[in-house]
């Protein structure tokens, strides 16, 4: 399966897409934590906001949130590594997945 439908890679520079992000409260202490304003689909499917969040301009995590109606369509992303919470599909580094995952079951 095609690994690269996003253009969002774990590792990457927050210059990459610094004029396309809009800064949010952070959701863990000590990381940047922005929407990503452009528009862009996942197998068909336009999340309903997608947030990036930042270790030191790195990217360590990337959380899309879908309306429940569009779950069924987009349940291939956890064959790319991403793991699901309701209706968020999220990827992060392994450092601070347990934060993401209890920050998105609130």
């Amino acid at each position: 399966m095609k690994t690269d439908i996003l253009p969002f890679h774990l590792g990457m520079q927050y210059e990459n897409w610094e004029f396309d992000l809009e800064p949010i409260d952070s959701r863990i202490k000590g990381y940047d934590s922005y929407i990503y304003i452009k528009e862009i689909t996942v197998f068909g499917i336009k999340p309903r906001k997608i947030e990036l969040i930042f270790y030191w301009e790195v990217l360590v995590t990337v959380i899309l949130d879908f309306n429940n109606s569009d779950l069924p369509g987009i349940q291939k992303l956890s064959l790319i590594g991403y793991k699901q919470v309701n209706h968020y599909f999220y990827k992060s580094k392994t450092e601070i997945n347990s934060q993401i995952y209890h920050s998105l079951l609130c």
